[in-house]
């Protein structure tokens, strides 16, 4: 595509207009509420941060307290039509109307849940239709008719997701139940329910799922006790899929173990523990896990069949949607996945509700509105991710004080993801709308000020100057930059970087002159003189460069002659000094830093990996330090009991599984210093 304004797609500049978001501003406190108004003050906090599912459940505990049914109808509702497809807010409600023989209630929901823009597959939702289905059609009562509708009910649930989960024992073992309890009146329905169990066993063990074995074991003495003539036959014939099912189950579990999965099993046992968290640190090591179970199931290591193929992989998907539900890669992920347009829009456009401030989904869905030029929607993604960054930055400011560093820290982080976004949109409008389209969003950002950081002016100045090697205009945006940022030595590093780039020699002496005392931070600073050291031994004269080094080691007496003369002959902004001959002094990552450092950030490229490790060690080894260091606390009493119950082998049965025992109490039963808390 051309770079010139008029190869530029002419669409209407003026439904692209934005509106700027209030800049952040100290506003009066309102009115204090009764610390007794437990209901006014949850209110209050999920009008602060509305994607945080846990406090919408403590309003609606509260509303159980006073039987406020109505209430916590219109909050479920609300729950589902920002999270969809997070189950357990279905989940709840259903049981919740259960609970009160609300059968009309439950059916309505049923269909909002199972069908339609959300039609989720979560086997632990659809189990919960079966047990509606169950005790609406009571065999005792309803005789052949009823058993029929259950059984196509569990051959419905069966097809929508059991065959594709994992842990999908408890429904195997119900279905077997159902049919084993089954009493028959003749021989016609003798052969019928043998004919169905060795159906259901046939379809049910050649599948990877938790209780594999066990109900293997069980098959076989079942045909046993039907036939003994016929049982290795049938058995025989079912071997081979078993021995494959097995060996994939093991394949997966190795796959993903450590993959937390949890839910509330109720109301009362709502907790952090069991629902996903907004504005929390990802967990990299479960958002791997995911994703490599993933890459997993789109090997088909199954062979199944092309339909089947995609319904497992978007089963797991969806499940991975569930348990990490604020994670925007996750979303991102599945909408690559989704074929076409449409499905892959509603999608973006859910996960953005779950996920307001996220830029990657916003970029992405953009993208996809772009392909089909639509404008409007472009416009309306932008500004709403937008309005939703500055609500967020303006609860920070009103929380600032002159002593808070981490709330600053977070502040700055925020602004810079403010900043980001308008780049992009920036950049975005002179794509589709051309360079007057882009030169309003810049205006609109120039009005917030302080509410943005040095970014915003150097992505517009290469704009400009991309658009026809203006660099006239572009640098008439980069001294407007310099009014704010006149001592932030990274907006003066790239400042000077560009006019390096356009080689205006007079004015990168100027900016450099009357930056050096203004810059706050060393490190920039020494930065700076580098650059100037090399621009000049380069581009100029030895005598400037003698000068400048000469400045530069009064400045920093403490730097190495050796670093300050090797660099000056990088090429392509490398020391090959140290890296052909001084080879003990080369060091090719800290080269990498001080490079990034100089490369204006359009360019940077490349930093997977580092992302990466950054988060694996922050999320993902501390918890694994803290483990190990925990192991070694356990009170000397526990070790002494430990040491005298007698060894497991001694027991035939295990009257209790200490591993579930420990797994109920960690995900469904939240401890706190202070219950009154809650």
């Amino acid at each position: 595509m051309s770079k010139s304004n008029s190869a530029t797609p002419e669409l209407s500049t003026g439904s692209l207009d934005i509106k700027s978001p209030t800049p952040a501003v100290a506003e009066p406190e309102g009115k204090q509420r009764d610390p007794s108004d437990k209901e006014g003050l949850l209110s209050d906090k999920i009008n602060e941060s509305p994607t945080d599912i846990l406090l919408y459940f403590q309003l609606i505990q509260l509303y159980e307290i006073n039987e406020s049914y109505d209430k916590i109808k219109s909050i479920y509702d609300n729950l589902n039509d920002i999270f969809p497809y997070y189950t357990p807010i279905w989940s709840l409600q259903l049981l919740n109307d259960l609970q009160r023989d609300e059968f009309d209630s439950v059916e309505v929901t049923l269909s909002k849940c199972l069908s339609g823009n959300s039609n989720n597959n979560d086997l632990a939702l659809w189990m919960i239709y079966l047990d509606y289905v169950r005790r609406k059609n009571n065999i005792i009562t309803g005789g052949h008719e009823a058993r029929s509708v259950v059984i196509k009910a569990f051959e419905l649930v069966l097809e929508k997701c059991a065959v594709y989960e994992p842990n999908s024992g408890q429904f195997w073992n119900d279905y077997l139940n159902f049919l084993e309890n089954w009493k028959p009146f003749n021989k016609w329905e003798e052969q019928q329910k043998i004919d169905m169990i060795r159906k259901l066993y046939k379809r049910m063990l050649s599948v990877p799922f938790n209780n594999l074995e066990q109900m293997w074991g069980k098959y076989t003495a079942w045909e046993q006790e039907i036939n003994n003539l016929t049982a290795r036959k049938f058995i025989g014939e079912l071997s081979p899929d078993y021995m494959k099912a097995r060996s994939l189950y093991k394949e997966w579990s190795n796959v993903t173990k450590g993959l937390k999965r949890v839910a509330p099993l109720n109301l009362s046992t709502v907790n952090r523990n069991n629902i996903p968290q907004p504005n929390v640190p990802i967990d990299a090591h479960q958002l791997q896990l995911w994703l490599d179970w993933f890459s997993w199931e789109k090997e088909n290591k199954l062979v199944l069949d092309e339909s089947a193929f995609n319904n497992r992989r978007s089963y797991v998907y969806e499940q991975a949607i569930q348990f990490m539900v604020f994670t925007p890669q996750i979303w991102y992920e599945y909408s690559v996945y989704l074929g076409t347009a449409t499905e892959t829009e509603q999608f973006l456009s859910y996960g953005l509700k779950a996920n307001p401030m996220s830029l990657l989904l916003t970029f992405k869905l953009s993208e996809s509105y772009e392909l089909a030029n639509n404008v409007d929607k472009i416009k309306n993604t932008y500004e709403t991710t937008i309005n939703a960054v500055m609500k967020y930055y303006n609860q920070l400011k009103q929380q600032q004080s002159s002593d808070n560093i981490e709330l600053d820290e977070k502040i700055n982080h925020v602004k810079e993801q403010l900043t980001y976004i308008y780049c992009i949109y920036m950049n975005t409008v002179k794509r589709i709308s051309g360079l007057t389209a882009a030169r309003s969003v810049f205006g609109k950002c120039r009005k917030l000020k302080n509410n943005l950081n040095h970014n915003i002016y150097i992505e517009n100045a290469y704009l400009e100057f991309q658009n026809q090697n203006d660099y006239k205009t572009a640098c008439k945006v980069l001294e407007l930059g310099l009014k704010y940022f006149h001592s932030d030595g990274i907006y003066i590093n790239k400042y000077i970087d560009f006019l390096i780039m356009i080689n205006k020699s007079s004015q990168i002496q100027t900016l450099f002159e009357t930056s050096i005392e203004k810059i706050t931070d060393l490190g920039h600073l020494k930065v700076l003189f580098k650059k100037m050291i090399s621009y000049e031994a380069k581009f100029g004269n030895l005598n400037n460069a003698a000068s400048l080094i000469k400045r530069f080691t009064e400045k920093f007496p403490n730097e190495s002659s050796i670093d300050i003369f090797t660099d000056r002959y990088q090429i392509q902004r490398e020391n090959l000094i140290k890296k052909l001959e001084l080879t003990y002094l080369y060091e090719p990552r800290a080269s990498a830093l001080y490079n990034l450092t100089n490369i204006p950030d359009r360019y940077i490229g490349n930093e997977q990996s580092s992302v990466k490790r950054a988060l694996e060690n922050t999320y993902y080894e501390e918890p694994n330090k803290r483990q190990n260091q925990g192991n070694s606390n356990i009170p000397q009493e526990i070790v002494d009991l430990l040491r005298i119950l007698p060894k497991r082998q001694y027991f035939k049965n295990a009257l209790l599984d200490p591993n579930n025992l420990v797994n109920y109490l960690t995900d469904q039963v939240e401890i706190t210093a202070n219950q009154n808390n809650n």
